[in-house]
């Protein structure tokens, strides 16, 4: 009888607004529950939970497991439409929830600030200060020609308004090695799904002619995202929120030289801000090209590729601007659609 009440007491509050999909990425799946916290989660958010402890969050499945009414006990006095204002109401706007596609590690550090270090729970007195702008510590970066790791210690620099990196912390004998300027800097998250670094940033900044690319990572998810936030929060608090964007699509795209003549060549394309750039490999210094968006002046997908076109992949698009076509191609249908609806979403945002 109370394991009957119990399941009873789970398939009611399931049908509670707000308890069909998962509380912290918003996933269309709550297949699993936090019994201490009080909320439905998606498999993925339910691992994060698990890494945390049972002392912070116990987590049961919603089908496999057997349910009594004291499990369900804080999914009735919370559930997913109450807890944001216990732990999400001193969340700053620089900070975005993660999304149930995010980078792993965005995702990670979202849970653990919530839980473990109530960064923004409604007992939080005071801001942690990388949502402040202020940050200085030890991160690897990517040599620009070795491609070695090697650590270097980088400050934020309010006052000449620049990432600057040096070859030690101590400052007997430090060296200034580079600096990046906040008013021209992109900071990503590097998705691990497609590279073999963890907890990795990518700063892009315009340098000359050129985008320069600087790969840093993290010692661990904590260390690696509040950088992230931290230059993003200095970035608005001096008038460059227009920075603090996203990377909207990135993957392998085969392109063809210039006018489509000559053998299709693989490259790794970003669609960032107002713009595609391509690299010979993930993680290289320099982009082969861009194309900026707010030159384009059509953009189709071609059913019959012209002759003067070599023979490639099957699903090609064009990107057509006064002086150049650019011709891409995909293995896939569903990729190409994918990569003209990103742009296409690209192309609304910068003519509304």
């Amino acid at each position: 009888m109370p394991l009957e009440c119990g399941q009873k007491a789970l398939e009611n509050i399931l049908k509670v607004p707000g308890n069909n999909c998962c509380y912290d990425c918003e996933a269309p799946d709550c297949s699993w529950a936090s019994v201490t916290i009080g909320c439905f989660l998606c498999i993925r958010c339910s691992g994060i939970h698990r890494q945390l402890g049972v002392h912070i969050s116990r987590i049961r499945s919603v089908q496999l497991d057997n349910w009594t009414i004291d499990d369900c006990i804080n999914l009735k006095k919370f559930g997913n439409g109450n807890l944001s204002k216990i732990y999400e109401i001193n969340k700053p706007f620089i900070y975005k929830k993660p999304q149930s596609n995010s980078p792993p590690i965005l995702l990670e550090h979202w849970i653990r600030a919530k839980y473990e270090w109530k960064e923004f729970h409604e007992n939080t007195t005071q801001l942690p200060f990388y949502l402040k702008g202020v940050k200085t510590g030890t991160l690897h970066k990517k040599g620009k020609e070795r491609g070695c790791w090697l650590p270097r210690h980088f400050m934020l620099d309010r006052t000449n308004r620049r990432i600057t990196y040096y070859d030690k912390a101590s400052t007997q004998g430090q060296k200034q090695l580079g600096s990046v300027p906040l008013d021209a800097c992109f900071v990503l998250i590097v998705d691990e799904r497609v590279v073999d670094r963890q907890n990795c940033l990518h700063i892009l900044y315009r340098s000359g002619r050129t985008m320069r690319s600087v790969y840093v990572s993290g010692a661990s998810v904590k260390e690696a995202v509040e950088w992230y936030y931290a230059i993003r929060s200095l970035q608005t608090q001096l008038g460059y929120s227009a920075n603090c964007v996203d990377t909207v699509y990135e993957s392998y795209l085969e392109k063809t030289p210039k006018e489509g003549k000559g053998q299709w060549r693989k490259r790794w394309c970003i669609l960032v801000a107002d713009r595609i750039l391509y690299y010979k490999n993930i993680m290289d210094p320099f982009p082969k090209g861009e194309v900026k968006l707010s030159k384009l002046d059509k953009i189709t997908k071609v059913t019959c590729v012209p002759k003067h076109v070599k023979a490639g992949p099957d699903y090609v698009f064009t990107l057509e601007t006064k002086n150049r076509t650019y011709y891409w191609g995909t293995g896939s249908e569903e990729m190409c659609v994918t990569w003209m609806t990103k742009i296409e979403g690209v192309l609304q945002d910068l003519y509304i």
